[in-house]
C-alpha cells in the first residue's frame, strides 16, 4: 500500500502549526502598530519633561531658589510660587495635561483622557537644616525635592514620566518659614498618604 496523500491526523496538525504562526505575527504586527502610535507620545513627553525640568532647574541654580509657597489650588490645578534670591518669583501651574511656568507652557501628549498629571497630591520634601542635624553638628545647606506624579488611570502612578525637581542650598540665604513643610502639595493635599 504505497499511496501518496496525507492523511487526516497530519492534515490537522499542519493547519494547527500554520495557525499558530499566523496567531504570532499578527499579535507581533499589533505590538508594532502600537509602538509606532504610542511610541510618538511617549518621546514628545520626554522630551517635555526634559525641557520642564531644564528650564525650572536652570532657574533654581542661576537665580538661586530661597523659598517657595502655595498658591491657589483646586481639583484641576496646584500653583506653586518659587522665590528667589534677586528678588523675583515665578508660578509653576501644574493642570491635568500641561505644565505652566513663567511664561512657558508645556502640554502633555497622550492616547487617552485619562493620563494626566496628578495635581492633587504633589510629593513634596524640604530638609532643613536644623532636621539634618547629627551629634551636635548641623548641616549649612537645605534641600528641596518636588515630584509632579503622572497618572495612568484611576490614580495609578506612572513614575517613569513623574517630574522631578530638586535643589540644594545655603541654609545662610533662608528662614525657617521660607519653605512649606508639609509632605505633599495640591488641593486637599491632606488626605494623601505615603
Amino acid at each position: 500500500m504505497n499511496k501518496k496523500g496525507i492523511t487526516l491526523v497530519e492534515f490537522v496538525v499542519s493547519v494547527s502549526l500554520v495557525s499558530m504562526v499566523m496567531v504570532f505575527l499578527f499579535n507581533l504586527l499589533i505590538d508594532v502598530q502600537y509602538t509606532t502610535k504610542y511610541g510618538s507620545f511617549a518621546k514628545e513627553n520626554q522630551l517635555n519633561r526634559a525641557s520642564i525640568t531644564r528650564t525650572i532647574m536652570d532657574d533654581f541654580s542661576n537665580l538661586g531658589l530661597i523659598g517657595m509657597r502655595e498658591g491657589s489650588n483646586s481639583t484641576s490645578f496646584t500653583e506653586l510660587f518659587f522665590r528667589f534670591s534677586n528678588g523675583s518669583e515665578k508660578r509653576l501651574r501644574i493642570e491635568g495635561k500641561s505644565i505652566i511656568y513663567g511664561d512657558e507652557k508645556w502640554s502633555m501628549k497622550s492616547n487617552n483622557s485619562n493620563t494626566s498629571y496628578q495635581v492633587r497630591c504633589i510629593k513634596y520634601q524640604y530638609v532643613s537644616p536644623s532636621s539634618s542635624c547629627q551629634g551636635g553638628l548641623c548641616s549649612d545647606y537645605f534641600s528641596v525635592h518636588i515630584r509632579i506624579p503622572v497618572t495612568i488611570t484611576n490614580y495609578e502612578e506612572n513614575t517613569m514620566d513623574d517630574i522631578d525637581l530638586f535643589y540644594v542650598g545655603r541654609s545662610s540665604d533662608i528662614t525657617e518659614s521660607s519653605f512649606p513643610k508639609k509632605a505633599y502639595l495640591g488641593y486637599n493635599s491632606s488626605s494623601c498618604s505615603n
